[in-house]
């Protein structure tokens, strides 16, 4: 993925990519269409497709493997953190 992470485009995503992130943590190669809107997001496309495989698929560094778990226990931006859960 070169030096582009998902960490760094997490706030350039759309809600509905963002949250299909976080609903699917243990990925580990990103779907097609979940790559091609990495792609539209990313300031330097060409750094992502080094890593796009023959299938339009991406797989994902340790690093953002570990950012996508992380970001499945915590809570979505906009979204409160409920009475007696630790803060974000």
């Amino acid at each position: 993925m070169g030096n582009t992470t998902i960490e760094h485009l997490w706030n350039k995503l759309d809600p509905k990519t963002q949250e299909w992130l976080r609903a699917n943590p243990g990925t580990v190669i990103l779907p097609r269409s979940v790559t091609a809107t990495l792609l539209q997001a990313s300031d330097d496309p060409e750094a992502l497709e080094e890593g796009i495989d023959q299938n339009g698929q991406l797989p994902l560094s340790a690093r953002d493997q570990a950012f996508l778990k992380s970001m499945a226990v915590s809570p979505p931006v906009g979204h409160p953190v409920p009475p007696g859960s630790p803060s974000a």
